[in-house]
Formats: structure tokens, C-alpha cells, sequence
């Protein structure tokens, strides 16, 4: 049993660390347009109010940040192309596909579209991660096998022209109907969970970080969507404004340790500004440690935001100014203030106190 648990763990470990390969290239991207958006709202209108939102420069900038995230699919599939040993410029059609202005714009009216006979699951793929690399992975055997088998006097010609022909149904057909799937399930646990009380609100803070690493972030938004249809969400929004505070006192706890720059970056970008990616993808998804204090600091942040009843009523930024959305009738701006001290306290603490930086390591 043992030794089962041991090649469990290097698989996972395995899975882990390749996933890391694949988005570690993109850092730069996430951490610039992560720290512009930090820059809007210390220049907005919530902090110091030096800019307008409705100027074109505001809207501009927005935009830039945006597309950051949004192209993301195309950022992953190159760098993953570098780690599967496969044509980084294919590797780039296959994210660019998914991104589609005529795609997306099918997706967006509800047409139900098919390739070769087998129906495409209408679903969006911007800011997602995990299915490039899935896409890619998946590519490299395809273009592995042809680049073997093909004459090379037609390789030039048909190893491109194959590789994509065999992944537009094996992308849109059988990557895309597996997030529809996970998506579905995720938003019916979601509406479960917020039936279970504080045990629940615990719960769905405790999960963000494997929600955002499966590559599930839509589904996330589409449950915060269907609750904020009341007008209040008692679970999902705050859980994420708590998620990415916890997560920037984490990785703050590892930039004391370890003293590095992008750590710092990182952690700022996930607080103030309320993009985990840079944080959770760069820094502590390497730490096994720091993901489970992560996960537990989350739990009893959102196991008192549930007991305190704390509820949102806008959607805003799930950075720190995110807290504002508390302020309503049945809620508390100081319990939420209360539940968010609690799980950046445990997480920076606990974080400081495990973790040893890399001279220590290796002196051990």
C-alpha cells in the first residue's frame, strides 16, 4: 500500500511540476498586467482618485491588462510547445483557435456548431490555462507519430497541415466537453455548498486555489453570476476576495524567507490587485507546504464569514478594495474585515514558520 501512495505522489508530482514548466515562461505577462491593474486601482477613484474610469487613458490601460489574461491560451500553448518538444508556432494556431472572434462570437449567441459530425461544446476559453496544455500535450504525440511515419519530402507540407486537422476535433471535441462537464459539476457543488452554512463558506475558500489550478475559473464566475441574480451572494464572491489576500500573505511569507523579487510582484498582484495567477501558478504551486496552508488558511477565514453571515452585494475586485462589497443590511464590513485578518494572520505565520528557503535546504 505504501509503495502504491509513493508512485501516486510522484505522479501527481509529476503532474505538478509540468504544469509549473509550462506556465512558469508566462510570469512576465502575468506579473505586468497583474501589477498595471494594481496600478489603475491605486490610481483610481478607490484609493487615490488621480484617474477617472471613464477617460480613455483609464479604458486603455483596462484593456491592455485584460488582454493579458484574456490571450492567455496562446501565451500557455508556446511555452508548453518548449516543454512537449513540439513547432511552437503550431502549438500557437491551437490557442489562437479557441480564442476565435468567429468562435467566440458563435459561443456568445448559443450556436450549436460541429466538425466532422461530432458536436463542439460551446464554451470560453479565454484566461483559461490547463486546456492548452492538455491541447499540446495531446498534439505531441499526434506530431510526434507523423514526423516518424510522413516521407520527408512531404513532412513540410503535411506534418503542419495534419497536426492541426487532427487537433480541431480533438481541441473543440474532446478537451472542450470535459471543462463543459467539470464546469457543470463545479457550479452544482457550489450551490450545494452554499446550503451547508459556515461548514460550506469553509469549504469553497478552501478549494479556490484546485479551482483555479483545474482551469475552472469560468465555471467560478458563471456560480457567482447565478447567485448574484438575487442580488447577494452569501459564499462565492467573498470567498475569492479572502482566497487572493490569504494567497498574497503566503507568498509575502516566502518573499521574506527567500528574498525574491518576483515573489514580491507576485504577492501584491494577488492582494491589491486580485490576480492569483502569478502568485499561485509561479510561487506556490512549487510548495506543497504553502498550497495546503493555503487551502486551510481559507477554510477557517471562510468558515467565520460564514458564521458572521457576511454576504456581497456588488461585484468589484477580488483584491483587498473587494471588501467593500460587504457593506449591505445583512452584512458586516467588520466581520469580513475580522474573517480576512484571521486567514491572512494564519496563512503568513504558518508559512514563515514551515518553509525553508533554498541555503537552508541545502545545508540540510
Amino acid at each position: 500500500m505504501k509503495h502504491v501512495l509513493q508512485e501516486i505522489y510522484k505522479k501527481v508530482g509529476l503532474v505538478f511540476s509540468t504544469m509549473i514548466d509550462c506556465i512558469v515562461p508566462t510570469l512576465p505577462i502575468m506579473i505586468g498586467v497583474g501589477m498595471l491593474k494594481v496600478a489603475l486601482i491605486i490610481a483610481g477613484p478607490l484609493v487615490l482618485n488621480l484617474i477617472s474610469e471613464s477617460s480613455d487613458t483609464y479604458a486603455v490601460l483596462s484593456f491592455v491588462a485584460d488582454a493579458g489574461y484574456y490571450f492567455m491560451p496562446i501565451y500557455i500553448a508556446v511555452s508548453s510547445a518548449d516543454v512537449f518538444k513540439v513547432d511552437r508556432f503550431l502549438s500557437a494556431v491551437i490557442g489562437a483557435m479557441l480564442l476565435s472572434p468567429a468562435f467566440v462570437r458563435f459561443v456568445e449567441e448559443g450556436k450549436k456548431l460541429s466538425v466532422f459530425g461530432l458536436p463542439i461544446a460551446s464554451t470560453s476559453y479565454g484566461n483559461q490555462v490547463i486546456s492548452s496544455i492538455i491541447a499540446i500535450w495531446l498534439m505531441s504525440y499526434i506530431y510526434h507519430f507523423l514526423e516518424k511515419k510522413l516521407p520527408g519530402n512531404l513532412k513540410p507540407i503535411l506534418l503542419p497541415l495534419l497536426s492541426i486537422v487532427i487537433m480541431v476535433p480533438v481541441t473543440f471535441c474532446a478537451i472542450g466537453p470535459i471543462g463543459v462537464f467539470l464546469g457543470d459539476r463545479l457550479v452544482d457543488l457550489i450551490m450545494k455548498l452554499k446550503d451547508l452554512g459556515p461548514i460550506g463558506n469553509g469549504i469553497m475558500c478552501a478549494i479556490i486555489p484546485f479551482i483555479t489550478i483545474g482551469g475552472l475559473g469560468g465555471a467560478n464566475l458563471s456560480a457567482m453570476l447565478l447567485l448574484a441574480s438575487t442580488g447577494v451572494d452569501p459564499i462565492l464572491f467573498f470567498a475569492n476576495v479572502l482566497y487572493n489576500n490569504i494567497l498574497g500573505f503566503v507568498t509575502m511569507a516566502l518573499y521574506l524567507k527567500d528574498r525574491k523579487s518576483e515573489t514580491l510582484a507576485a504577492a501584491i498582484t494577488a492582494a491589491l490587485g486580485g490576480t492569483s495567477e502569478p502568485a499561485l501558478f509561479g510561487i506556490v504551486m512549487k510548495d506543497y507546504k504553502a498550497l495546503s496552508i493555503l487551502s486551510i488558511s481559507g477554510f477557517f477565514a471562510g468558515f467565520y464569514a460564514g458564521l458572521m453571515k457576511v454576504k456581497s452585494y456588488a461585484m468589484a475586485s477580488f483584491g483587498t478594495f473587494g471588501i467593500v462589497t460587504t457593506i449591505g443590511p445583512d452584512s458586516s464590513i467588520l466581520h469580513a474585515a475580522i474573517a480576512m485578518v484571521i486567514g491572512c494572520a494564519l496563512g503568513f505565520v504558518l508559512t514563515y514558520l514551515t518553509h525553508r528557503n533554498d541555503q537552508q535546504k541545502t545545508a540540510a
